[in-house]
């Protein structure tokens, strides 16, 4: 029996669908067949009242809705009001997208296009679950939505200070350079102060108001000026609200679901982000068949790009993933803090490797980076074997 399959290839407020029942046998005869007029496409719709109507309307009996996740935000919505009618999505990933395209010689930077190639992929393989894309709800979801927008109000503090610092060095110059970090109420002494901020102990306060007594600036007639202090306002907010983030992802991690995962990663010692990180990436274990399939998914797999004689190998996986082991690496091992027997282990390697690949002062940082990639590879082969052993049923 056909299935009814709707591609849908998602745009900033609209989607553009596809509908078909079978694999045609050419696909870009099937392009040019049935494409149809940008302006005027019935299988548009966008994201308003009238329009989601007859999207609903579109969907009704179909068996699957099929999405890159690429945006993710943008297709949010989209599966969210075909979930809602029953309607079961599909999440394909964007490299296996533009493959089929390509060998199927469909135009590049084409909607339809895609929507079509989307389509045909989920026909080609519905019988075969792990050509989907899989993502976990319940908690895993809540770790992974807090865990970026922490990322995010990391991003957006950066320019904030840089600014501050510039503001100060002519308003306050004797703590411009001083790093100020949040305090246990979330708020940091500098930057509260500023604001005029209540904070639970006032020992910051007196500090900086009796540096502010002996500063040169306003010896001179230079105040703080109102444009700081809004900038310190919106610094404070941002701490504010990435300890209120923190404060529910550390209770997300450590929820007794996860209990097994944390007794691992203590041993590697792992801090929050890394676990969220781990987790989101990681859990169920049941998903990878083998280590190299872990080490993909944490940005340390390799995907060959070889021509001739010539035989070249590049990272593959999740760059963000890599940055936060690259991360532990560099503050974890690289400052000797492992204590664990598997821990003591990763250290001695990683002295090992730095030895190995050092000993020429000159080589810099590319050397550096692969002292780090060759620990974190060697640290995954032990995690990928520790979680086997002691968080699978």
């Amino acid at each position: 029996m056909n299935k009814r399959v709707i591609g849908g290839d998602v745009c900033k407020s609209s989607i553009v669908c596809w509908e078909l029942f079978e694999i045609p046998t050419d696909l870009r005869c099937e392009f040019k067949k049935n494409k149809r007029t940008k302006k005027t496409d019935p299988l548009t719709f966008c994201l308003n009242r009238e329009s989601v109507k007859e999207f609903v309307e579109f969907l009704e009996d179909a068996d699957a809705l099929v999405m890159e996740p690429t945006g993710g935000n943008y297709s949010f919505l989209w599966a969210k009001i075909a979930e809602s009618h029953k309607i079961f999505v599909r999440w394909v990933g964007h490299p296996e997208v533009k493959y089929l395209r390509k060998s199927e010689r469909l135009p590049d930077k084409n909607d339809q296009a895609d929507a079509l190639a989307l389509a045909v992929y989920a026909l080609k393989n519905w019988d075969k679950p792990h050509a989907f894309l899989r993502f976990e709800p319940g908690l895993i979801k809540e770790i992974s939505d807090r865990y970026l927008q922490l990322h995010s109000i990391s991003r957006i503090q950066s320019p904030i200070i840089n600014r501050l610092r510039q503001q100060l060095a002519k308003e306050f110059p004797e703590i411009a350079s001083i790093k100020s970090t949040p305090g246990p109420d979330g708020l940091s002494p500098l930057w509260a102060w500023i604001t005029e901020r209540e904070r639970y102990t006032d020992v910051g306060e007196k500090l900086y108001n009796k540096k502010y007594q002996n500063s040169v600036a306003p010896q001179y007639g230079v105040e703080i000026s109102e444009f700081t202090k809004f900038l310190a306002n919106q610094l404070c907010d941002l701490h504010l609200s990435e300890f209120g983030l923190r404060r529910e992802l550390t209770n997300l991690i450590y929820s007794q679901e996860f209990q097994k995962f944390n007794e691992v990663f203590d041993l590697y010692g792992f801090g929050l982000m890394a676990r969220a990180m781990l987790l989101i990436r990681c859990y169920p274990l049941s998903r990878f068949e083998s280590e190299g399939a872990f080490k993909r998914r944490l940005g340390f797999g390799s995907e060959e790009r070889s021509s001739g004689e010539i035989e070249r190998f590049r990272a593959a996986g999740s760059s963000l993933a890599r940055k936060e082991l690259y991360l532990w690496c560099l503050t974890v091992v690289g400052k000797k803090r492992l204590i664990s027997g598997v821990g003591l282990e990763i250290m001695a390697k990683f002295e090992h490797h730095k030895q190995q690949l050092q000993k020429d002062s000159t080589k810099g940082k590319k050397f550096t980076n692969l002292v780090r990639s060759r620990t974190v590879a060697f640290m995954l082969r032990r995690l990928f074997r520790d979680l086997k052993n002691n968080c699978t049923d």
